[in-house]
C-alpha cells in the first residue's frame, strides 16, 4: 500500500485557526475615516429637496455626533428651517449610520430622521438613504452631502443650551 501524500484531517483543522488569524489583519486594514466637519447638501422628503448641513463636532474611534440642520433651498419654499442633534457610528469601514436626536428648533409637523450611508474612498462625499420609522412609509429617499473645508462650525440655530456640549472638544 502506498503512503498517502494527503495530510491528515487534523493536520487541516489545526491549520485553519492559523489562517483565519493571517486574513484578520488584511481585513480589518482599512481604516475609519475622519468625519469631523461641515457635510453640505440636501435630502429628500414630503417636503421635497431641502438643505442639510450635517455638522459632526465630535468623533471618538467609530462614533461621533453633531447637529441636523435642515433648510430651504433656493426655490422650495416649502421647507422649513431646523435643527436637531445627532449621534452615529460607523457600520463599517465606509458605512455609517447617523441617527436623530433630540430637537434644537423644531418647525410644526416636522419628525427627526436618520441616515443611512457611504462615504467615497476620498472621505469627500456621503450619499445614501434617509430613514424614517415604518408608520411614515416612503416619506423620504435619499440624500448627497459633501465634506466642506476646515473645522466643524456649528450652524447658529443649532447652537443653543441643547447643543452646547457638542461644540468644545
Amino acid at each position: 500500500m502506498q503512503p498517502s501524500t494527503c495530510p491528515a484531517p487534523s493536520r487541516l483543522i489545526a491549520a485553519l485557526p492559523i489562517l483565519v488569524a493571517m486574513a484578520g489583519p488584511a481585513a480589518a486594514a482599512e481604516a475609519t475615516p475622519v468625519v469631523s466637519g461641515n457635510w453640505e447638501g440636501s435630502y429628500v422628503c414630503g417636503q421635497g429637496v431641502t438643505g442639510l448641513t450635517l455638522t459632526i463636532a465630535h468623533q471618538s474611534g467609530s462614533g461621533f455626533s453633531g447637529t441636523f440642520h435642515f433648510y430651504p433651498p433656493p426655490g422650495n419654499s416649502a421647507a422649513k428651517e431646523g435643527c436637531f442633534a445627532v449621534t452615529g457610528h460607523f457600520v463599517t469601514a465606509r458605512r455609517v449610520f447617523v441617527g436623530g436626536g433630540a430637537w434644537i428648533s423644531r418647525p410644526a409637523d416636522y419628525i427627526t430622521v436618520d441616515l443611512d450611508g457611504q462615504i467615497d474612498a476620498a472621505g469627500q462625499t456621503m450619499t445614501g438613504k434617509v430613514k424614517v420609522p415604518a408608520q411614515y412609509g416612503a416619506l423620504c429617499s435619499t440624500f448627497r452631502l459633501t465634506l466642506a473645508a476646515g473645522p466643524p462650525a456649528t450652524p447658529p440655530l443649532c447652537q443653543t443650551t441643547k447643543s452646547a456640549g457638542l461644540d468644545t472638544p
